[in-house]
C-alpha cells in the first residue's frame, strides 16, 4: 500500500514525524554532498521536550501594598444636612475651610444655589461663627483662600455668589435675573474687607501677594476678568482691570504659578477646550500652553511649590506638565488602577492623589498612579478631600456635612 492510498490526514502526520534537514543542510544536499541525520539536526515538535528546564518566573508585585496609614485624629459631627465641598487647610494648618448648601438649596438642581462657607477650628473641633453681613457670607460655586498668613487673623477668603436681592429696581428689565457680586472676607476679625459688583464667578484665584485677583466671567465663561485690590485700612477696593482670552470655551480651573523664570507670578488656567495655559496677567499673552484632548473637562489643577510641575486631571486622565522642559506625563486611572476611584484632590506638593472609592478614599502617588493607602467609611459617600500643606494630614468631608480629619503616617525613608 503506497502513502498516495493513505486518507490525506495520515499522509500529513506520517511525514512530520520523518527527519527533515535544517536549511544548511539542504543547501549541501543541492551541492551533491553527504548527509547524515541525527537527532541534533532535526527540527523540533511542539511535543519534544524542553532542552533546558524554564526558571521559575518571578512573583507579581503585591497588589494594594499599604505604604501609608490614616489614623483618624479628629471628628466634627454635622449641624445640618448638606454635604461639604471645596475643602482646604488654612495657611497655618490651624483650621479647614469648606463650602456647606444652604437649607433652600439641599433640593435644588442648580449648581449655583446658594450656599454658605464653613470653618472649622482643629483646636476645638468646632465650628466658628461667620461673619454677619445681611445676609452672611454667601457663595455661588467656589471661593479663594488668599495666600499665605502665619495667624487665624491673616484668613481671608473671597466668595462669589449671585445675588438675587441687590439692584433689582435699576434692572427692572429683567427682574429675575441675578447680580454678580465678589466679596472678601477677614474670617478671624469677622468683617468684610471689600465688596465688588463685577461681571466675574467661580473659580477663582488671588495672586501670592493678594493684590490680584482673577475669576471666570459671568458673561462669557471662556474669560477671565483680572481684578486688581487696594487695601485701605479695614475697608478695601478692587477694580477690573483687564480680561484674558484665551481660552475658546469654559475655564475650569485657575491658579497662579509661585515661581519659575519669566512664568512667575503668572496665571494657569485649564478650560474645556482641551488646553492648559500659563498666561501673563500684566499683559495678556500667552507663555506657555499644551492640548491635552481629554474627553472630560479638568477637576483638579495644582502647582508645585517650586513653579515647575502642573498636575491637571481630566476625568480619569491625569496629565504631569513640567514647565522647564515642556514634556508631559500622562495615564489614565483605570489602567493603573485595581479598584475603581473618583479623583478629588492632588496634596500642595504634587505628590499624592486622593480618590473617592465605594469603600471611603485611597492616596495614590501622582507621578505612577501607584497605590499608597486607603481608609473604609462608613456611612455617607466621601465629597471632598484636603492635605495640609505638607502632606501630614488630609480632612475627609462627606455628603451628610460630617468632617474627619486623619495623620498620614508613612515610612521613615518617606
Amino acid at each position: 500500500m503506497s502513502t498516495t492510498d493513505l486518507p490525506p490526514r495520515f499522509t500529513t502526520d506520517l511525514e512530520d514525524t520523518l527527519p527533515l534537514p535544517l536549511p544548511n543542510d539542504a543547501a549541501a544536499a543541492a551541492d551533491g554532498h553527504s548527509i547524515t541525520t541525527t537527532s541534533s539536526s532535526r527540527q523540533r515538535r511542539w511535543d519534544d521536550p524542553p532542552e533546558d528546564e524554564p526558571g521559575a518566573p518571578p512573583p507579581p508585585p503585591p497588589e494594594n501594598f499599604t505604604t501609608m496609614v490614616f489614623v483618624k485624629t479628629g471628628r466634627v459631627a454635622p449641624e445640618a444636612l448638606g454635604e461639604i465641598m471645596h475643602l482646604t487647610w488654612a495657611a497655618n494648618d490651624t483650621h479647614v475651610i469648606g463650602m456647606t448648601p444652604k437649607g433652600r438649596n439641599l433640593r435644588t438642581i442648580s449648581p449655583d444655589g446658594p450656599c454658605l462657607l464653613a470653618t472649622w477650628s482643629l483646636a476645638t473641633g468646632r465650628r466658628l461663627p461667620n461673619p454677619q453681613m445681611g445676609q452672611g457670607v454667601r457663595l455661588s460655586g467656589a471661593f479663594a483662600l488668599k495666600p499665605g498668613g502665619v495667624a487665624m487673623a491673616d484668613m481671608v477668603v473671597a466668595c462669589p455668589f449671585l445675588d438675587a436681592y441687590s439692584g433689582l429696581a435699576s434692572y427692572d428689565t429683567y427682574p429675575n435675573r441675578p447680580v454678580p457680586r465678589v466679596e472678601a472676607f477677614d474670617l478671624g476679625r469677622r468683617f468684610r474687607l471689600m465688596k465688588l459688583d463685577a461681571a466675574m464667578g467661580a473659580p477663582l484665584a488671588w495672586s501670592l501677594d493678594g493684590r490680584v485677583l482673577v475669576g471666570v466671567s459671568t458673561r462669557d465663561s471662556s474669560r477671565v476678568v483680572v481684578v486688581g485690590l487696594t487695601q485701605r485700612g479695614n475697608n478695601g477696593t478692587g477694580k477690573v482691570e483687564r480680561v484674558l482670552m484665551t481660552h475658546s470655551d469654559e475655564v475650569t480651573q485657575l491658579a497662579f504659578l509661585p515661581a519659575w523664570g519669566v512664568c512667575a507670578g503668572a496665571l494657569v488656567s485649564a478650560g474645556r477646550d482641551g488646553y492648559v495655559r500659563v498666561t501673563s496677567v500684566e499683559s495678556g499673552r500667552t507663555l506657555k500652553k499644551i492640548e491635552i484632548g481629554a474627553r472630560a473637562p479638568a477637576s483638579i489643577l495644582r502647582v508645585a511649590p517650586d513653579g515647575n510641575v502642573v498636575v491637571t486631571v481630566w476625568g480619569r486622565d491625569v496629565v504631569v506638565w513640567y514647565l522647564d522642559s515642556g514634556r508631559v506625563h500622562n495615564y489614565n486611572l483605570n489602567a493603573i488602577r485595581s479598584a475603581e476611584g473618583w479623583p478629588l484632590s492632588v496634596s500642595p506638593d504634587c505628590r499624592y492623589l486622593a480618590c473617592r472609592t465605594e469603600d471611603g478614599f485611597d492616596v495614590s502617588d501622582v507621578l505612577t498612579g501607584m497605590f499608597r493607602g486607603e481608609f473604609a467609611t462608613r456611612g455617607d459617600p466621601i465629597t471632598s478631600v484636603a492635605f495640609n500643606s505638607d502632606g501630614t494630614r488630609v480632612a475627609v468631608g462627606d455628603y451628610g456635612g460630617l468632617l474627619q480629619i486623619f495623620e498620614v503616617v508613612t515610612p521613615p525613608t518617606e
